[in-house]
């Protein structure tokens, strides 16, 4: 059994619709599914077409060398905010072979029947994509495969869900199936990884979007992440590395050993992750400085109070003012994301947000408009007629897309455009990621 697994690529760096950045990450979940097989002694082979310069024909051609095939629509990294403009992947996968294709990933999870009839695949994978893929290889029948939709005698078949699966029992991710050369994040460095030390999110914030996660909160044990850093690390060269936890912060013990092990190993290693502000204490955070964390990512969302509190985010203006303050304090640098365009939110709101940004004075700010993605509340609140495929860019009930976006430039230009934060860049700031950085500014206020 000869298996390929496929990250696609999306034609551009940012994709038009939602101005999603098309980043070069390592497809971590392929990595993860080429271990599950890897062990069963099959053979596998992860293709990245992002960092190659094959067409997607060529890349069809390559494929017919295979047993099975399998293609993500959002590789991990993008398991929770996905593209929406779908049909850039609908045209990758066309010239493939359908009858030993199979498509996994948000998207697919999401509208696993409508995609089964439109592109004629072998079948859908819901959900986490590991031992389903395994099942597939090993030749099961298509019935019995849990978390797969198929399609049999001319009838869509869809299976009983897979139980959510322990991060323990999965062997090491493949590291060795890609080149971590290959691979960079601007603010960091190439030679570059993704860890995960937990799946999900105990908070239920109305645009988060969780259905590959399952709605469950699972950690990794300590000496697994450990061991997978260090090998990481170790044998295939990675100095720098993103711990992509929804929350990282939130597995403290987890946290704090790891620290302790990349202090006590003094690794050239450097490293980000994402964060609650209220999840991180002035002793955690100057511990992880000393180990090597460069920037923490915090979602922030709204400058107005009572916004926060319709989009279920529990957190306020003085936690988000604290903890900001307190990474400061730690040495650390800070990304931090704003929205506009919740469900009663007004231009004052807008305001109020623009206003935070600059108060907070983050060393990135990233301005968006909230994406009502389905299988959230914000979602339904949306109420959209459409369907069949419906990833629609904004909720528009109050405010025009046009208006939205117009805030959204408007932030950009009044946040990076302050002379204080350009002479800050200026002499604080890495040359080498001025160009990268001038380059996304002037995509994203487009």
């Amino acid at each position: 059994m000869m298996v390929l697994l496929v990250n696609p690529a999306w034609e551009t760096h940012i994709s038009p619709k939602g101005k999603r950045f098309n980043r070069h990450f390592p497809p971590l979940d392929l990595l993860s599914c080429a271990a599950v097989l890897e062990k069963e002694h099959l053979e596998v082979k992860v293709f990245d077409a992002n960092i190659t310069a094959l067409s997607p024909s060529d890349m069809a051609e390559y494929a017919k060398n295979f047993d099975k095939v399998f293609v993500t629509s959002t590789p991990y990294y993008k398991w929770q905010c996905p593209n929406l403009d779908f049909d850039v992947f609908l045209n990758f996968i066309k010239p493939f072979r359908k009858d030993n294709l199979f498509l996994m990933g948000t998207h697919c999870s999401l509208y696993p029947e409508q995609i089964l009839r439109d592109t004629g695949v072998a079948g859908i994978i819901r959900g986490e994509p590991e031992y389903t893929i395994l099942e597939l290889c090993q030749n099961k029948p298509l019935r019995g495969v849990r978390g797969l939709s198929c399609m049999l005698r001319g009838s869509i078949v869809t299976n009983p869900d897979r139980d959510l699966l322990s991060l323990d029992q999965l062997p090491m991710p493949a590291y060795h199936q890609v080149d971590p050369k290959d691979y960079g994040y601007e603010i960091l460095g190439n030679n570059f990884m993704i860890f995960e030390g937990s799946r999900g999110c105990p908070y239920k914030c109305i645009y988060c979007l969780q259905i590959m996660y399952g709605n469950s909160y699972r950690r990794k044990s300590v000496s697994k992440l450990i061991g997978e850093v260090e090998y990481a690390i170790e044998k295939t060269g990675v100095k720098n590395g993103y711990f992509y936890d929804l929350e990282f912060t939130l597995n403290k013990d987890l946290v704090g050993k790891l620290c302790d092990h990349l202090i006590e190993k003094k690794y050239q290693f450097t490293w980000t992750c994402q964060s609650r502000v209220d999840s991180v204490d002035l002793q955690m955070l100057r511990k992880m400085k000393e180990a090597g964390c460069k920037v923490i990512h915090y979602g922030i969302e709204s400058g107005a109070e009572h916004i926060l509190e319709r989009i279920n985010k529990k957190i306020h203006l003085g936690d988000i003012e604290k903890g900001i303050a307190l990474t400061r304090k730690a040495g650390i640098e800070t990304v931090c994301f704003f929205q506009f365009g919740f469900p009663g939110e007004t231009e004052e709101d807008f305001l109020k947000t623009i206003s935070l940004a600059k108060r907070l004075n983050p060393t990135y700010a990233s301005f968006h408009v909230a994406t009502p993605y389905p299988g959230t509340r914000l979602f339904d609140i949306l109420a959209t007629d459409d369907t069949h495929l419906a990833f629609p860019e904004a909720y528009t009930k109050e405010h025009s897309l046009e208006e939205l976006e117009s805030f959204r430039r408007r932030a950009y230009l009044q946040f990076y455009l302050r002379p204080g934060y350009i002479v800050s860049r200026l002499f604080g700031g890495n040359p080498r990621s001025w160009l990268k950085q001038g380059r996304l500014f002037i995509n994203f206020v487009k």
